[in-house]
């Protein structure tokens, strides 16, 4: 009996379902978080934070091969990043549940690609890239699907029951149920993606307020640069949220010490994601890959090989100006 059990999983080991399952689990685990976390985040969906998709989009244009197309995003970020939300919920939603797997898998790498093409692709090795591992994690299960193991459909559908002779009894009644059974649960999983989706929209604030967290549009001035700030809008030890008009990449206005104004560009030097202010003393942090960086532009430590740009600035009639 044991030796039996023991044959039975050695079988099972050897099959392309069970082996994929712990990449297919991961994969799921990744694109679910990230849908939810894009969704509940009212940043990313916020063309006016550093952080959005607008932000991203307009820093990764820059040496991106795709850079001809990508103007189009940037102009509706809002939906283009809802869709990609709604996008990896519903390919996390397909690999977890085994629900048309390799249409999940190939969903995955259509959402990864673009990633590789504009936000990774300056990534110095080349292969230091976690986008492009992605992108060929997804082949297996485009391949394989997933293998007839832990499919959902087949988890509730009973098997036939048979009297003494061998004939199935209810046949026709429990073949029907297995087609219900299957539409009912498809059209499950559609109202669980939504119901997520919804709940987690339900955490974004209704208005958000610009000057909380905005980024600034300078105006031009005839006479001497474009202005960045208002000098008196600069807390001291706080950093504004700007727009650079040289080159249109998010930027931060600095006082850290009374009078003493300073700017750096908002773009990591890694690759391209637009750097988070914590504090004077803690500086920049980049979300994407952890580059960190002291209030001057620094580089402290993380894989970013060089500090923030820093951008030239004078105080003129109480305003700060490029």
């Amino acid at each position: 009996m044991r030796l039996q059990r023991s044959d039975r999983w050695r079988a099972r080991m050897s099959e392309p379902g069970w082996l994929l399952l712990p990449l297919r689990a991961f994969l799921a685990y990744v694109f679910l978080y990230g849908g939810i976390s894009k969704i509940a985040d009212p940043r990313f969906l916020d063309a006016h934070s550093t952080l959005s998709l607008h932000a991203t989009v307009l820093a990764a244009r820059t040496g991106s091969p795709i850079a001809s197309v990508l103007g189009p995003v940037a102009s509706h970020s809002f939906a283009f990043g809802l869709l990609i939300a709604l996008g990896e919920l519903a390919v996390g939603v397909g690999l977890l549940l085994g629900l048309f797997t390799r249409v999940a898998a190939l969903g995955g790498m259509l959402l990864v690609l673009p990633l590789w093409l504009t936000v990774s692709w300056q990534a110095d090795p080349w292969y230091t890239s976690a986008d492009v591992v992605y992108l060929f994690a997804f082949t297996p299960l485009l391949i394989a699907g997933s293998g007839g193991v832990f499919e959902i459909a087949k988890l509730v559908e009973r098997p036939p029951r048979t009297d003494g002779s061998g004939a199935t009894l209810g046949a026709t009644a429990t073949a029907g149920g297995g087609v219900g059974r299957r539409a009912a649960l498809i059209a499950g999983a559609g109202a669980v993606t939504l119901l997520l989706a919804a709940s987690a929209a339900l955490l974004r604030p209704v208005r958000r307020s610009r000057q909380a967290g905005g980024v600034r549009t300078p105006a031009a001035t005839p006479g001497g640069g474009a202005v960045l700030a208002q000098a008196s809008a600069v807390a001291v030890g706080a950093a504004l949220p700007v727009t650079d008009p040289k080159t249109g990449d998010p930027a931060f206005v600095l006082q850290l010490h009374p009078g003493e104004f300073t700017a750096l560009d908002a773009i990591c030097p890694h690759q391209g994601c637009p750097v988070s202010y914590l504090s004077a003393t803690d500086g920049f942090v980049c979300p994407c890959h952890g580059s960190h960086f002291s209030a001057t532009g620094a580089r402290l430590s993380g894989p970013a090989n060089r500090g923030l740009t820093s951008i030239p600035v004078a105080v003129v009639d109480g305003e700060v100006r490029r």
